[in-house]
């Protein structure tokens, strides 16, 4: 905690926000202070890459009047799953027990948020104030979280098993909780399904152990666009995630939660699309949420765009000026948001519905695919080269898209009457990675089934530091390989870790079931390298690599679940 009084040292005023991740700036004429706390808000906010959002109290007068409650209910539910740096200024002075400073500083302690006070006094006792966070914790969950939120996952998965590790250290339960949400979330984001389910469960599981009543509800809706991903939305575990933030009292939560309610059932015949995303608006306004508001309008735009019109030409018409409104509306937020993964996807669909706004920029699809690159979205500019080449005359979806999509997810792709592709929701809510074990476009000349693969399975649901867990190695002969109709050859598969490991015995014999002890020192990722030799010959025959993320052990019963390894072939 830091109060800096009438100092106007910019620089350290900064460190001291990104070191500390609460700053009070106290005294000085209104004017002063409000243009100095927005030039720290700026400079912080620019460097994490995140929004500013600014409260302002003293106009309200009473400390229990309206705004003082909204800035406080705000800190307290709001920014947890979607950080800012918060500017209150206008507290008034006092640090006794009740005051807004210190419901202010105490409701922080529960969010993830930078936060910029501005009191109307210079009189403040620091140790009268409660500070009790992990601050380094904390802060890597924040921005994982800014990653996740951005559509860019990438970066987000180092921060969050270095949160796990800050917050075990800690004693943290909770906030050790909310690390293994974010990582699970962060496996969604990527297609990680079945690592997904499996970290959100354990974190739900923690989060009950703790009383984080708002945690349970976050878990349960990401669980249950688990299902949304896979092609078969899931409307009532998403409306009973939306009930359990509301008994929670987490607004932003019920908001988010009521949008992918409204999103999953918006193509069903009668549904009243139109009151439904109105309404997720207005509870997106009421909290301040602009990716949230943008998503609405994104999604509300999409199914304006997508519905058949009803009264003639004119009417069909004023719809698609509709549409064009909110795609519009859309993409001005997510620019504000930073979030390019929505602006991508925004400018995608809004070419596509109006073709008088693509004909005007040649460039459409180049710089869509463009943003698509800039975080690394690979499936996005997949999507991008579908609509620039329509359908295929086999109506079979291209390699890029079916090796990394579910194929009940990719059923539900249509098309207009102009050749245009109408793309599944849920193809926004993931970028998927090819899956390894998907044939290639060059394996058609040679089948894969003529091809040997190694296949790694974790046999221990629960890796943690010191203890082994088991690995077993099989090689698999495809039915058109020579090895399928005659025992496997005498191979040696050898094992090397690449970290902070053990892995014991050195070599083992895949013909006669090799199963390998992996023993981490520590948490965090740890990457394990396998090779399968020709003794006979010494030619090694394939070099598979696994990454096994191991969370810290816990004495209590509710212990976070890793994801199993994920092989990816190299061919030497």
């Amino acid at each position: 905690m830091s109060f800096v009084g009438h100092t106007r040292d910019l620089a350290a005023a900064r460190r001291e926000l990104e070191t500390r991740r609460l700053l009070v700036v106290s005294g000085a004429p209104d004017p002063d202070r409000s243009a100095f706390l927005d030039a720290v808000a700026r400079e912080v906010a620019d460097a994490a890459g995140l929004p500013v959002c600014r409260f302002r109290v003293a106009d309200a007068g009473e400390r229990s009047g309206e705004a003082a409650d909204t800035v406080v209910d705000a800190c307290r539910g709001g920014f947890v799953v979607h950080p800012c740096v918060v500017v209150v200024d206008g507290v008034p002075a006092g640090t006794a027990d009740g005051s807004l400073l210190a419901e202010l500083i105490s409701a922080f302690a529960e969010s993830e948020s930078f936060l910029l006070v501005g009191s109307t006094d210079a009189r403040e006792d620091a140790a009268a104030l409660p500070l009790d966070r992990c601050a380094d914790g904390w802060a890597l969950l924040t921005r994982a979280a800014v990653h996740c939120d951005r559509g860019d996952p990438r970066a987000a998965g180092p921060l969050l098993r270095r949160a796990v590790e800050a917050h075990q250290v800690a004693g943290d339960r909770r906030g050790e909780a909310w690390a293994v949400f974010l990582y699970g979330r962060m496996c969604r984001l990527r297609g990680r399904a079945e690592d997904a389910r499996r970290l959100l469960h354990a974190a739900r599981e923690t989060f009950r152990a703790v009383g984080e009543a708002r945690g349970v509800a976050w878990a349960g809706g990401e669980l249950a666009r688990l299902a949304t991903g896979s092609g078969s939305p899931d409307p009532d575990a998403l409306a009973e995630a939306r009930r359990l933030h509301e008994r929670a009292g987490d607004r932003r939560g019920a908001a988010w939660a009521h949008l992918w309610w409204t999103v999953a059932r918006a193509d069903e015949p009668g549904f009243p699309w139109q009151k439904e995303f109105a309404n997720v608006q207005g509870r997106f306004h009421e909290v301040s949420d602009r990716l949230g508001t943008a998503w609405t309008l994104h999604h509300h735009a999409l199914t304006l765009a997508r519905t058949d019109g009803t009264g003639g030409t004119d009417r069909t018409d004023e719809r698609r000026r509709e549409a064009d409104r909110l795609f519009e509306g859309a993409l001005a937020l997510f620019e504000e948001a930073d979030c390019p993964h929505g602006r991508a996807w925004t400018m995608l669909e809004y070419a596509l519905r109006s073709p008088a706004h693509r004909f005007l920029n040649g460039e459409w699809a180049a710089e869509i695919r463009h943003v698509f690159h800039g975080i690394g979205d690979e499936a996005g500019e997949a999507w991008v080269d579908l609509a620039e080449a329509g359908p295929s005359p086999g109506g079979e979806p291209p390699y890029e898209l079916a090796c990394r999509y579910p194929a009940a997810l990719l059923d539900t792709l249509g098309w207009t009457e102009a050749g245009e592709p109408l793309i599944p929701r849920a193809a926004r809510d993931t970028q998927p990675e090819p899956r390894p074990d998907f044939p290639r476009p060059g394996d058609r000349d040679g089948p894969d089934d003529s091809r040997a693969h190694v296949r790694l399975t974790l046999l221990d649901d629960v890796p943690v530091p010191d203890v082994p867990a088991r690995i077993a190695l099989q090689v698999l002969p495809g039915p058109g390989h020579p090895w399928s109709t005659a025992p496997l050859p005498p191979l040696t598969a050898r094992a090397t870790s690449l970290g902070h490991a053990e892995i014991d015995p050195a070599h083992g014999v895949p013909a006669d079931g090799a199963e390998f002890r992996f023993t981490p020192h520590r948490p965090g990722s740890h990457r394990l390298r396998f090779t399968v030799e020709d003794p006979a010959t010494g030619t090694v025959l394939q070099q598979v690599e696994a990454e096994i993320d191991v969370v810290p052990s816990d004495p209590g019963p509710h212990r976070p679940t890793a994801p199993a390894p994920r092989p990816s072939a190299r061919r030497a």
